[in-house]
């Protein structure tokens, strides 16, 4: 069998035992020409609602699966006889074997999903991209699009996350947590924070809060002198919140902080009223897919009102009235960007130079988990 009805077919296998439906698959290149998962993915297969035959679509995405789940069990209901395959990656490894199958004309997934959206940018200015109609681009937040080839469909901003057991007025703003970093006593100040040069979710919020010229050398400052922790993840750091093991995280993903909160995190979380260090999500076709008609359909999905909600419901937090929660969700939803400025995150001068003063500022001295 061809790796990738071998990885559905385990997948079936687990669903049938009650298992999990994600599982490590192997990266090795497939000679029959089938589409070969990045290094080190993770597999979710979503079977269809009724009796199918045909080949499921192939979604890869770096956007972790149980944020992407109700979008995709949501397309499932207006398509019942389609089966899906999520294929989760980082987001380096995702534009690694998108441009290796695209510059080999070789097959590719159907659709790509990524919070780094300079990739799928960069994959477009390489045409390895397929061109959509420009209703996709209309219908998107913000009508945020790229030459009608890289479209997005939501964003993660980034929070702050505190424990509860922190007493006293919490900061509302970046301005206002420098001085409540200066402020903490010294046995209450561990603090997690991403490690930048492992995580590409953590380089873009780091670049984003660097665009604030006047505020990010006092930030970085004054992380430094915290007990400072490097995490790879916001799920970590809010596991890490949860085990006293530290009491703030900063820049963890929104998305992350208020599922926690729904689920019973003894957690508080602000979103900064100064400014959101934020990440688009969004969506490419490739060249070369199997099935580009289903892809289409499910890229016409994310940018309607369906969807719209679904996204909505990601960036509002538990127990907010429907009028406010529906303002702040459009409102972060505006901020949505999609543009070649976007490049520049993958300019090594620049990567270079800010992984230089985040590390003089924050790692000498800090452990990652």
């Amino acid at each position: 069998m061809r790796r990738l009805g071998a990885i559905i077919g385990a997948a079936t296998l687990l669903l049938g035992m009650g298992g999990a439906v994600a599982l490590h698959v192997a990266s090795n290149r497939d000679p029959l020409g089938e589409y070969s998962p990045p290094e080190g993915a993770l597999v979710t297969y979503l079977p269809a609602r009724e009796d199918n035959q045909d080949l499921p679509l192939v979604i890869s995405g770096s956007i972790e699966a149980g944020f992407m789940r109700p979008f995709l069990l949501a397309f499932q209901r207006h398509n019942p006889r389609l089966s899906l395959v999520y294929i989760q990656s980082r987001n380096d490894a995702l534009l690694e074997r998108a441009l290796w199958a695209c510059q080999r004309r070789e097959r590719t997934a159907d659709i790509y999903l990524t919070s780094s959206t300079d990739h799928l940018v960069r994959l477009a200015n390489e045409n390895c991209a397929e061109t959509l109609p420009s209703a996709l681009g209309q219908a998107a937040p913000a009508k945020a699009s790229w030459r009608d080839q890289v479209v997005a469909f939501s964003v993660e901003p980034a929070v702050f996350v505190f424990s509860r057991e922190l007493e006293g007025p919490l900061p509302p703003s970046h301005t206002a947590l420098l001085d409540w970093l200066r402020a903490l006593p010294r046995d209450r100040a561990r603090v997690g924070t991403y490690d930048i040069e492992m995580s590409a979710d953590g380089y873009d919020l780091a670049a984003s809060d660097s665009n604030q010229d006047a505020l990010y050398g006092r930030l970085l400052e004054g992380l430094g002198r915290s007990d400072i922790r490097l995490y790879c993840c916001s799920n970590v750091m809010v596991d890490a919140l949860d085990r006293r093991e530290i009491l703030f995280a900063y820049n963890v993903q929104l998305s992350y902080a208020y599922k926690a909160q729904r689920a019973g995190s003894r957690i508080t979380v602000v979103l900064p009223d100064d400014y959101q260090a934020l990440q688009t999500l969004s969506f490419m076709l490739p060249k070369h897919p199997r099935d580009p008609d289903t892809a289409l359909k499910l890229a016409q999905f994310l940018v309607s009102d369906e969807a719209r909600a679904i996204a909505r419901r990601n960036l509002v937090p538990p127990g907010m009235p429907s009028d406010l929660a529906t303002a702040q969700a459009d409102r972060l939803l505006a901020q949505a960007s999609v543009t070649p400025l976007l490049l520049s995150l993958q300019d090594r001068a620049r990567r270079e130079h800010l992984i230089r003063e985040w590390r003089e500022a924050i790692a000498p001295s800090a452990p990652s988990s």
